[in-house]
């Protein structure tokens, strides 16, 4: 299986290393961060991990003539940079292509399904981290479970080959017949977290070692919640907090992607993961004041 990562920044890299080291073949690709492409281009790409550097070749490109001829696209560029992406690769793209999205938030999928047809779209959701250490250098910032679905139809044999390949490069990858119901799930902790430590200028455990950041957190959990349920998400609320917990504990040290895009002057994935909150609140008729305020103080944050 040849696969092509678009989108080749800190996750996309890591996803990309892991599998060229177990043996897969990998292509980056990423037109803007042109520096990264060439290190990766010179010396590979050099994944630290656990105290040491691991030195990975890689084809790298900053063109998407690298997308042509690809079994497996795996799109990890920003929620927001979707549609421009998909305009750029998809003439590339051979009919036999699948595509799997891994990226944060929700409502992104529109736009790739506007070029590939639903029976070959994969979606999924990861908690695997990455920090961008420097052009061609990038930290494996912890592990944490994968799962993936089809957008339409039943298991193939190409999803079964695809999961044996991310599991046998160290990637914990299940599969799931209720991806959506994991996305909302995802987003009930990331509309929190997220926001509130690029506000903040703090790591993800300020979120619950702090008692005032941690009650705006657990209130925005609650109402975003409201909206998940009616996604099919039966979590209660204590489960949900639980779950809040966990995560911000899990990843306590780690560097949120959004309060990197907000150190770095770049815009975030706000409108996709609280903006999308707000979104299907207003659909369903379900008051949203709190992400929406969130979604509006990151955005002048970010101006």
């Amino acid at each position: 299986m040849r696969i092509c990562i678009v989108g080749a920044g800190a996750l996309g890299s890591l996803f990309g290393g892991l599998l060229a080291r177990a043996g897969a073949s990998v292509a980056l690709y990423n037109p803007s961060n042109v520096e990264h492409i060439r290190a990766i281009q010179s010396s590979g790409l050099i994944l630290e991990s656990n105290g040491t550097a691991l030195q990975i070749p890689l084809e790298a490109a900053t063109t998407p003539d690298i997308v042509e001829g690809v079994d497996l696209v795996m799109i990890f560029v920003k929620a927001h940079q979707t549609a421009c992406a998909m305009a750029q690769i998809a003439p590339k793209l051979a009919q036999r292509s699948w595509v799997l999205s891994l990226q944060n938030g929700f409502g992104m999928e529109e736009e790739i399904l506007r070029w590939v047809p639903a029976e070959r779209f994969l979606r999924g959701v990861t908690s695997q981290g990455a920090t961008m250490v420097g052009p061609g250098r990038v930290r494996w910032a912890g592990a944490g479970p994968t799962k993936l679905g089809r957008w339409s139809g039943p298991v193939v044999p190409m999803i079964e080959e695809l999961l044996a390949l991310l599991r046998s490069a160290g990637i914990e990858t299940e599969y799931s017949c209720e991806i959506e119901r994991l996305i909302w799930e995802k987003l009930l902790v990331s509309c929190a977290i997220n926001p509130l430590t690029a506000l903040f200028n703090q790591p993800n455990g300020s979120i619950i070692s702090d008692p005032h950041l941690r009650e705006i957190a657990e209130a925005v959990v609650r109402e975003a919640l409201r909206v998940a349920s009616a996604h099919g998400v039966s979590m209660g609320e204590g489960e949900a907090l639980a779950w809040l917990e966990t995560v911000a504990r899990k990843t306590a040290q780690n560097i949120s992607s959004m309060l990197q895009d907000v150190r770095r002057g770049r815009p975030t994935e706000i409108d996709y993961i609280n903006g999308a909150v707000v979104r299907a609140g207003r659909r369903l008729g379900i008051p949203t004041p709190l992400n929406l305020l969130l979604t509006q103080l990151i955005h002048q944050r970010s101006q």
